[in-house]
């Protein structure tokens, strides 16, 4: 959070209001000043410049101005090239934003405003508040609600939607041709952009993989018992000395039954625990993301989208 100005600013106000504000009693002066339950306060105020065509309802630096599509200066937006079907209704309040100055004369602003709702039949909404593309892009010349302020809060008792391509038409005509996206854009940075994984595909893949997983153990604990069995019979193995005059078998390696021994050690102490515990970890990991009653469940209660 930056700097904040003070909360009683009597910066740049003109000649009228500093006498104003400057005479009478030390009382009338505080009262003026603090402008405290909703009374009187001193304050710079611009001035709008306002065209033929609208009507402007203001108090303080609160405005509402009926007119046609206006972003800028009288000859900017649809209005200002003679478009019809440009109607807008903008509403504003702090003309001149953190800096405002008493008599001065302005456009509107939508980067310096205070706060802003603007609602028009005809615009170029994006390039009005400086934003960028996106994958909706940025539609030229249709209708368009733009809401803009320091903080901006959205709240439904009973939820919110956020829709798109629900006409077939658009509102000059037009046809909705696709499906249109829905960009959350933090930082107005489009090169951050990604796609939202879907929850329920993204469970459902997650589970096919640790199903993958589980059977692999499985086919490893198969692969390992068979070992086992085969190592053990190598290391017991003897086989009949042919250049023996008496016959006979040879007894089993020494050297064989050791490293045989070992073997069976290892792939029961080590193999086939990590096995084990592999399989136990994998249950778990399941439990704890992909089930609702776990901890780390992946899916929301309660955001969707499609």
């Amino acid at each position: 959070m930056g700097k904040i100005k003070a909360i009683h600013d009597k910066g740049n106000l003109d000649s009228a209001q500093i006498a104003q504000i400057s005479g009478g009693t030390e009382i009338s002066k505080g009262l003026l000043n603090q402008g405290t339950f909703h009374g009187p306060i001193v304050e710079a105020l611009p001035k709008f410049i306002q065209s033929k065509s609208e009507k402007v309802v203001d108090n303080g630096n609160s405005w509402i101005v009926l007119g046609r599509d206006r972003p800028r200066s009288l000859a900017s937006g649809a209005g200002g090239a003679g478009k019809t079907q440009a109607s807008s209704i903008d509403l504003v309040v702090g003309r001149m934003g953190y800096n405002p100055t008493s008599n001065a004369w302005v456009d509107p602003n939508f980067k310096t405003d205070a706060a802003r709702i603007h609602i028009s039949q005809r615009t170029n909404i994006d390039e009005n508040f400086n934003l960028c593309k996106g994958t909706v892009g940025s539609p030229k010349s249709k209708s368009g609600i733009g809401i803009k302020a320091d903080g901006v809060r959205m709240m439904g008792r009973e939820g919110i939607k956020l829709v798109t391509s629900m006409d077939s038409m658009t509102s000059h005509g037009g046809k909705v041709e696709s499906i249109g996206n829905i960009d959350l854009i933090a930082g107005n940075n489009e090169s951050l952009l990604e796609p939202l994984v879907k929850g329920d595909k993204l469970k459902a893949a997650l589970e096919a993989i640790i199903k993958q997983i589980d059977d692999l153990t499985e086919t490893l604990n198969t692969f390992v018992t068979y070992q086992l069995s085969f190592n053990g019979s190598v290391g017991a193995h003897t086989h009949a000395v042919a250049t023996s005059p008496y016959g006979g078998r040879a007894f089993p390696s020494v050297t064989l039954i050791r490293a045989s021994t070992q073997n069976v050690i290892n792939v029961a102490t080590k193999t086939a625990a990590a096995n084990a515990i592999n399989k136990v970890n994998n249950v778990n990991t399941t439990f704890k993301f992909l089930n609702p009653m776990g901890e780390g469940y992946i899916l929301s209660r309660n955001v969707y989208t499609t």
